[in-house]
């Protein structure tokens, strides 16, 4: 059994957020009789804003969102773990509907504002009978006690080895706001909005169209800048709610409007929590990898250089057998398809330098890299020196564990 590198963190305290009820509970699609099916219910009037998996065999409920998303308003969100209802046919998005057509009724609203995710093994259909006849025993035990996070935190789990959530208190126009969120991830993580959901709720009264737009930026630098193993889910998405019960005197008329540099940076540092611990949770991890890239033509380019070396399989089972085998790094950075001048690329492993004209340094000594190596947080910094572009990704290093839990993800 893997253990995280996270493991001894123990799950947030979180606070009351006025405008919420939620709950968990076992309805058997998982054959562990843990927690797998996850609601929250929210007040009339909650904002939404969602980014979606770009695969091109998307799960149905990521059909769903995508059909749903421009309605802008939220009243319910659905989760289920243990199966993805992904490549399941008009069979798996019919159960979406299903289900969306059971809870609108339930909770008298628009099927528009029912979001749903699922999370799990691809294209086994869901047991829907399972799933039907448990909402109204989830229904009638919704509550607003705090307690309940961790519960729908676990019921999206699939091959976790713990619970992720975070909060950050913030402030708009001068009023204190709360912002809160839960993720999954472990495996089958390079998200191109990874198998990786999040969900995130405040309680700042902020429309859709702004919230997308600070949705998108806050996730490129941090659920896009993280990877497991390269593979993007069927079932991406990360969703905000805002529940509108903290009021502003001063209108809020866009995302970049000074009233919300506050609550930007904070969601950015909450998202990026969040993200740093799914990598941190890679499927038979040691080791969290961070990845800065500077001197680049642009941001997009050292992203992409950032990305390559990340994505390495030589350079992450290298650092997994705590080897300072700088060459790989260099492969990977030459493999990215983005320009670069050899004589300008430096190379620092845990703040040492190993490169500089195009060659290793002069008087390199290996051992305080080797030394580094050995630590859970390892440090990598590249300048390629033709630009100003930078980007910072995170990954994990690659072990034989990896393989023996998808060997057996299915038994």
């Amino acid at each position: 059994m893997k253990k995280s590198l996270l493991a001894p963190r123990s799950f947030p305290s979180f606070p009351f957020l006025e405008g919420l009820k939620f709950n968990a509970i076992t309805c058997g699609i998982k054959n562990n009789k843990k927690l797998d099916l996850m609601l929250v219910v929210m007040e009339k009037g909650t904002s939404c804003a969602s980014l979606v998996t770009n695969s091109y065999t998307a799960a149905a409920p990521i059909k769903w969102i995508k059909q749903i998303r421009k309605h802008g308003v939220a009243k319910a969100l659905i989760v289920n773990s243990g199966n993805a209802n992904a490549f399941t046919g008009s069979n798996g998005f019919n159960n979406v509907k299903l289900i969306v057509k059971n809870l609108s009724s339930t909770l008298n609203c628009n099927p528009k504002e029912i979001y749903i995710a699922s999370t799990g093994v691809i294209g086994e259909q869901l047991p829907i009978n399972k799933i039907l006849k448990s909402l109204p025993i989830l229904v009638n035990s919704l509550s607003e006690d705090p307690k309940n996070w961790k519960n729908i935190a676990d019921a999206i789990c699939t091959t976790d080895t713990f619970s992720k959530g975070s909060i950050i208190n913030s402030e708009i126009s001068g009023k204190k706001i709360k912002i809160i969120g839960i993720a999954k991830g472990s495996g089958m993580i390079a998200p191109n909005m990874a198998t990786m959901l999040a969900f995130i709720y405040t309680d700042a009264s902020i429309n859709s169209e702004i919230l997308h737009e600070i949705l998108k930026s806050v996730v490129e630098e941090t659920f896009n800048s993280i990877t497991v193993d390269s593979d993007t889910s069927t079932s991406d998405a990360v969703c905000i709610f805002a529940t509108n019960k903290i009021k502003f005197s001063d209108e809020i008329k866009s995302a970049k409007d000074p009233l919300l540099v506050n609550f930007i940076v904070s969601l950015k540092k909450l998202c990026l929590d969040l993200a740093k611990q799914i990598v941190s949770d890679g499927e038979g991890a040691n080791k969290l990898i961070e990845i800065k890239v500077s001197g680049s033509l642009s941001n997009k380019k050292a992203k992409t250089i950032a990305m390559s070396i990340a994505n390495s399989l030589l350079v992450k089972t290298a650092i997994a057998g705590e080897d300072a085998n700088w060459g790989r790094i260099i492969m990977a950075i030459g493999k990215s398809g983005v320009k670069t001048i050899q004589k300008n690329i430096s190379i620092k492993i845990g703040g040492i330098n190993i490169t500089r004209n195009g060659s290793v340094e002069a008087g390199y000594n290996e051992e305080p890299v080797t030394k580094h190596l050995k630590g859970k947080e390892i440090l990598l910094d590249i300048k390629v020196g033709i630009g100003k572009g930078t980007a910072k990704v995170w990954t994990c290093d690659l072990t034989k564990e990896y393989i023996d839990i998808n060997a057996g993800y299915r038994s």
